[in-house]
């Protein structure tokens, strides 16, 4: 008995531990390798942000997640991270994907982070990356019916579709 609720806290940690390194909502992050303070963080990439550049709207997705320069802010990290996810940032996809599984800053929707999830590892092709999110997406695909997921790979086939 006391071993099947060890396994299971265990495997629950494990879950929790891999939702949050794919988020990049751990220190280390390429924001910090670069040296740059958190107020510089703004100052660094809003004015690319707002010129559309996909990689500055993911960094300061990722700031106001961690905080970095401001208080935490997950709904305005989404909206970021919205925006350089319909640009296809694998990063950015991959990141929405895990605020709608947890409901943070978006209500949560499994659907939507199933979409995500899928068209994240489409970007990132091969390698880790692409093995942690399509496993994600393997994940959320067991919280849908059959018809939800059916809506979400038609929502992601749609999506690649515009890409093109």
């Amino acid at each position: 008995m006391w071993m099947g609720i060890i396994v299971r806290r265990a495997t629950t940690v494990a879950f929790m531990v891999l939702l949050l390194g794919l988020g990049g909502f751990v220190k280390g992050n390429e924001v910090d390798q670069n040296n740059a303070a958190p107020a510089q963080v703004f100052r660094q990439w809003l004015p690319a942000a707002l010129a559309g550049d996909s990689v500055a709207q993911f960094e300061l997705g990722r700031a106001y997640a961690d905080g970095a320069g401001t208080v935490a802010d997950m709904a305005e990290a989404a909206r970021w991270y919205k925006m350089a996810a319909d640009q296809g940032n694998a990063r950015a996809q991959r990141d929405l994907a895990i605020l709608y599984n947890k409901g943070l800053g978006v209500p949560q929707d499994y659907v939507q982070a199933y979409v995500w999830f899928d068209l994240a590892a489409v970007r990132f092709g091969t390698g880790r990356r692409y093995d942690q999110a399509m496993e994600m997406r393997n994940m959320m695909a067991a919280f849908l019916s059959p018809e939800q997921l059916g809506e979400a790979k038609r929502l992601s086939e749609e999506w690649q579709t515009k890409a093109e």
